[in-house]
């Protein structure tokens, strides 16, 4: 085999071996709900998806700066295997951190989303965060 077929091989196995891990890892969606009336703070929805089933719920704000980033974690179903789901933020931690992120939301100006910590006793979990205009 020549040098360069057997760079070019070397190089194909190290993108087929990267390739699989990251289709066993949990993928994440990101979507953007509402900005600050000054356009400094952002809230986006957080949702992942685990290669066995389950997933988790967060929203985040973020400013000028992620590193100043705050995440709410709400919910997390992901599946140790098999077919059970069980939810690991239990319903007083996940009210508890809605109403931080609401007293969050009115403290960084980022009007027309309400919370729901009442909806928090919902398996599902859906609902939790709405917005009366997308941004």
């Amino acid at each position: 085999m020549s040098t360069s077929l057997a760079v070019l091989a070397g190089v194909g196995a190290l993108l087929v071996a990267q390739g699989v891990p990251g289709a066993m890892g949990v993928r994440q969606e990101r979507r953007l709900l509402a900005r600050s009336t000054d356009g400094a703070s952002a809230l986006y929805e957080v949702r992942g998806f685990g290669p066995e089933g389950g997933g988790s719920l967060s929203y985040r704000i973020e400013g000028k700066r992620a590193r100043k980033a705050l995440e709410f974690l709400v919910s997390s179903d992901f599946s140790p295997g098999g077919s059970t789901r069980p939810q690991q933020v239990p319903i007083a931690t996940c009210e508890e951190r809605l109403d931080a992120l609401g007293v969050e939301l009115a403290k960084r100006g980022i009007r027309g989303v309400a919370v729901s910590p009442a909806r928090c006793r919902n398996p599902e979990r859906d609902g939790l965060v709405t917005v009366a205009t997308p941004p």
